[in-house]
């Protein structure tokens, strides 16, 4: 049950992010919804009230800091308080090194990498306000074994670990416990346009890693910080 608290979740139009959004709301959570779609973010919080749950939906790029700030804005203004931030907005291209253009570099990074740390900033203050809050960025299973032609996703998700460790520490004096989330292949739009045509049987469900996410805000995580939880299903015929 997260009652009273208020989590702010980037990446939340589709995919694991909206699938996080969708299962805080259930658990009594007020979210805040932030990705670039705003017709997506809409309608999603307008089915999170139809089902009695409290939603704001504010049209977010992470990768532009006033945006993001303006985003930890509108979520105080309409809620005082921020106790909880997912980073879940993402890119996954697929390509070699050599096609692998410093624009499409620079992106990855900026979204993947930049747009976790803004995020993370902006509600670091008022999280120290109120003392303390839980975040937990999405980083990938690519976060910690690398993968052939999916370089520039693969540096920005090592970096997300890297900023996840250093906040941890720094967030320990003040009660912000910063986390990270590794899912493994997972069955969101992204990777369908990657691996078109994909057995999805071998994948998890974006409902099953929010589930895991779920743990980070409930009060049986109150002392876990820098923790790096892998979610992976397991492969069709493996046995102990």
């Amino acid at each position: 049950m997260l009652r009273n608290q208020v989590i702010i979740v980037t990446g939340a139009s589709q995919g694991i992010g909206r699938s996080i959004a969708e299962a805080c709301a259930r658990e009594h959570a007020a979210v805040v919804l932030a990705a670039r779609s705003a017709g997506a973010l809409e309608a999603i919080a307008g089915a999170i009230h139809t089902a009695g749950g409290d939603a704001l939906a504010v049209p977010t790029d992470v990768t532009v800091e006033a945006q993001v700030e303006q985003l930890v804005a509108q979520a105080l203004d309409q809620y005082g308080r921020v106790t909880g931030l997912v980073n879940s907005a993402g890119v996954s291209p697929l390509a070699p090194v050599t096609e692998t253009s410093l624009e499409l570099w620079q992106h990855t990074l900026d979204v993947n990498t930049t747009g976790t740390f803004l995020c993370c900033r902006a509600v670091w203050a008022p999280m120290v306000e109120i003392g303390g809050g839980s975040i937990l960025n999405i980083s990938s299973g690519a976060g910690k074994r690398a993968h052939a032609e999916w370089v520039a996703y693969c540096a920005s998700k090592w970096a997300v670990m890297g900023l996840t460790e250093s906040l941890a520490l720094e967030g320990f004096p003040v009660g912000i416990r910063v986390n990270a989330l590794c899912p493994g292949p997972t069955d969101t739009p992204m990777r369908e346009a990657n691996f078109p045509g994909e057995d999805k049987s071998r994948l998890l469900a974006p409902e099953e890693v929010a589930e895991a996410a779920l743990f980070f805000f409930s009060g049986a995580a109150q002392h876990v910080r820098n923790a790096a939880l892998d979610v992976r299903k397991q492969p069709r015929g493996w046995s102990a």
